[in-house]
């Protein structure tokens, strides 16, 4: 933990989670996908994207057990795995405490167990100084960035995507980004990146919550170490800037962290911690 950034700016962290959020919101609907906002807001999947997560919890503090016990209950009827996300901002101020202790007596009726406790997600958080982007990284010059801005560019987004994360269901996606549409001033923006007329690399910026990120970069395993998702990258950081943003935020993959820090990027403790449950 002493190699990352104490970030403790708790507005901006706040402005974090809402960002996460509302990604995971953007799925609501979807056959499949349970998506509940309230004391505890949290999203649960029938096994495919965008997976399952406790995103924000208010409990009262005199009924924290309880509350935690009804919400393992009512997601454990769509999933038998859950990660719990506690950031700064969720209440009680000791529900990471009560959370360890449920899952040491196995949750209720003993049949849920916390399996993994993650304290600041490992530096996969990582924030940048959008004031002081470095030089654009190195790319061929047959490269080249398209906005999406229509659904058939969009399925060409999704199987990029698709063939970047190993082949994963993509179609969520689709539908869940079609329906928002593609305007100027929509909350999320999608790009692809080409190599001449060849679909290379992918990514999508997300506006919200008071902050800007990005998410979902992703290359083709036999089209990496060629400076692709970078470039996406950097375009996405320089759009944050038209729109007047002075800093972002990101979570990065084993694979991407390298990538993000020649871009600026930092390891970054923002107070988050991660409580991965599983049932049985």
């Amino acid at each position: 933990m002493s190699s990352l950034l104490q970030f403790t700016d708790l507005t901006k962290v706040n402005q974090i989670q809402e960002n996460f959020i509302t990604y995971f919101r953007i799925f609501a609907g979807l056959p499949g996908v349970r998506y509940v906002e309230g004391a505890a807001t949290w999203i649960a999947t029938d096994g495919g994207a965008p997976g399952t997560q406790m995103l924000k919890s208010d409990f009262p503090s005199d009924a924290v057990d309880q509350y935690i016990d009804a919400v393992l209950v009512e997601m454990g009827q769509y999933t038998s795995a859950i990660d719990w996300m506690v950031f700064p901002g969720c209440r009680p101020a000791h529900l990471g405490e009560r959370l360890a202790a449920r899952g040491r007596a196995g949750g209720p009726d003993g049949k849920w167990r916390l399996v993994g406790d993650i304290p600041g997600l490992g530096g996969n958080w990582m924030v940048v100084d959008l004031t002081d982007l470095p030089s654009a990284p190195p790319v061929s010059e047959r490269f080249h960035i398209v906005r999406v801005n229509d659904e058939q560019m969009l399925e060409t987004w999704r199987q990029i995507s698709s063939d970047g994360f190993g082949g994963g269901e993509y179609h969520n996606f689709q539908q869940a980004y079609a329906r928002h549409g593609f305007a100027q001033d929509a909350l999320k923006h999608h790009y692809i990146g080409y190599l001449d007329e060849q679909p290379v690399t992918s990514g999508t910026l997300l506006l919200a919550g008071g902050s800007a990120s990005i998410y979902n970069v992703s290359t083709p395993a036999q089209l990496r170490r060629q400076g692709f998702g970078g470039a996406i990258t950097y375009a996405m950081m320089q759009e944050m800037c038209r729109r007047d943003y002075t800093w972002s935020w990101i979570w990065g993959s084993q694979l991407g962290k390298s990538v993000y820090a020649r871009l600026g990027f930092v390891p970054a403790d923002f107070g988050v911690r991660e409580y991965q449950w599983r049932r049985g």
